[in-house]
């Protein structure tokens, strides 16, 4: 029964070790992998204007483009 006993400690041991072994090095591959695409994301995120600039250079340029806008409709009662 001890016999038993150690085989079936060093069993879960030596499946514990090779488990650990194997999520180690897919992790650390899938790890790589991400950090590269954060990386080349945040390259294109700075190579790219803010969303707040590009929409302030939008609305200006369909303000002076068009002018100021009405934003109550006319009547055309008593005419």
């Amino acid at each position: 029964m001890q016999d038993f006993l150690v085989a079936l400690l060093l069993g879960l041991i030596l499946g514990w070790v090779i488990e650990w072994l194997i999520d180690w090095r897919y992790w650390r591959r899938t790890v790589a992998t991400l950090r590269q695409e954060n990386a080349e994301l945040r390259r294109q995120l700075q190579a790219q204007p803010s969303v707040e600039q590009s929409v302030e250079q939008h609305a200006s340029s369909v303000t002076t483009a068009t002018g100021p806008r009405r934003t109550t409709p006319k009547s055309n009662k008593g005419s």
